[in-house]
């Protein structure tokens, strides 16, 4: 069998059961898994124009500004306009914000420990080489 044909045999079967794995792993948080993507990319970057936002997580414009709408709603980031660009919008979390991903990171990792345990030591180290491999070579692609 060809290498695409594997592939596209793989892929359908891979993201379903890394659906139910993000499912599991995000179980509890209070932000859907896209405000979560947003608030940890501002956070990441320190702070982040919205259009760069928007292109970062390929959406548009008008989604971008509505998820930082509900995310400043929340408390958990805050907006200003650019003091050299009056058109552009910063995005900076707030430190409520900001306690919120570590909290959500210590609960991530909590949520991931759980899950491998579940598996064998071997299959555990052949699932983190997977996906270091699998990380190392997309990113090549992007």
């Amino acid at each position: 069998m060809e290498q695409i044909e594997r592939i596209a045999q793989l892929y359908p079967v891979i993201m379903r059961v890394m659906g139910r794995i993000r499912s599991m792993v995000h179980d509890g948080m209070d932000l859907t898994y896209n405000q979560y993507k947003m608030l940890l990319t501002i956070y990441d970057k320190g702070s982040c124009p919205l259009n760069l936002l928007a292109k970062e997580l390929q959406i548009a414009m008008s989604s971008a500004s509505e998820m930082v709408d509900r995310l400043v709603n929340l408390g958990f980031v805050f907006r200003t306009v650019d003091e050299e660009n009056r058109r552009q919008v910063i995005i900076y979390t707030t430190e409520q914000g900001e306690e919120l991903i570590r909290e959500l990171r210590r609960g991530i990792v909590e949520n991931y420990r759980k899950l491998l345990e579940r598996l064998p030591e071997r299959d555990r180290e052949r699932l983190v080489q997977s996906f270091e491999a699998l990380a190392e070579i997309l990113g090549k692609l992007e």
